[in-house]
């Protein structure tokens, strides 16, 4: 797949140069269609004031699919194949990269460690990366079939690992209270996950196969909704010092509440 982010930035100033003079002269080869040179032109225009990420994710694609339609001459089954073409290798060379963007967010996570000895910071920092790095993994494996991608959209269980490891970071004190998370629902969930794409990706799936497969499924997304029961451990104190503060503002009005 294309790396967006391996693009040396000594490049990039070419690389958006190129662009814009290349579009401009299929304008000028497509100007018998006023449409295609259009777009081109506007195209070419564009890529000059936003990043080279942005040419690649949105502009070049829009483009190329503003230029099929602009050139009827090549005939409605012509253009539906070459519009499909550049979704597909959009989807395929370029949002992978766009969609691991959180990931890199996640790495950059402030560990406090205001409140721990230097042995302390030295532990959760190497159990926090090695749970960062589960993670990146899991929320890889999760886009590799239909099926666990239905799992992860249902039970939402990356978006609450990354929340779970979030609030570790501002606080790791409550590493022992999710201590089951981090040893064992953690590691668990991605050697499941890569005992289950290594299968499904055989070229010969045996009926006994797939019935394994929907056997892992389900406890992918048992191991996935228990993700959920963590982060409300780490969460526990901020949700009852919320209840507490509630419960001391209904005392104050006396009778004046529901």
């Amino acid at each position: 797949m294309f790396d967006l982010n391996n693009i040396p930035k000594q490049y990039w100033y070419k690389i958006r140069w190129g662009f814009f003079w290349g579009l401009f002269i299929l304008g000028m080869l497509f100007s018998n269609y006023t449409n295609a040179a259009t777009w081109l032109f506007i195209g070419g225009i564009t890529v000059l004031g936003v990043s080279i990420k942005q040419i690649f994710r949105w502009v070049l694609p829009i483009v190329f699919v503003l230029l099929i339609i602009g050139t009827p001459q090549l005939g409605l089954m012509t253009q539906g194949i070459l519009v499909l073409t550049v979704i597909g290798l959009r989807e395929l060379l370029v949002i992978p990269h766009a969609n691991n963007k959180r990931l890199k967010h996640q790495s950059r996570l402030k560990i406090n460690t205001n409140d721990l000895t230097r042995r302390d910071v030295r532990v959760f920092k190497e159990t926090f990366k090695r749970l960062r790095a589960s993670a990146a993994h899991i929320e890889v494996l999760l886009a590799e079939t239909v099926g666990l991608r239905r799992i992860n959209v249902e039970t939402k269980v990356v978006t609450y690992i990354n929340a779970t490891l979030a609030e570790l970071a501002a606080n790791p004190a409550q590493l022992t209270v999710v201590d089951n998370f981090a040893y064992r629902r953690l590691p668990n969930l991605e050697q499941l996950l890569v005992s289950y794409v290594e299968i499904a990706h055989h070229a010969v799936i045996s009926d006994n196969d797939k019935k394994q497969l929907k056997e892992a499924r389900q406890l992918i997304k048992q191991l996935a909704i228990a993700v959920h029961d963590d982060y409300r451990l780490v969460i526990r104190k901020d949700v009852n010092d919320l209840n507490d503060r509630m419960s001391t503002t209904k005392d104050t009005l006396g009778g004046n509440h529901d």
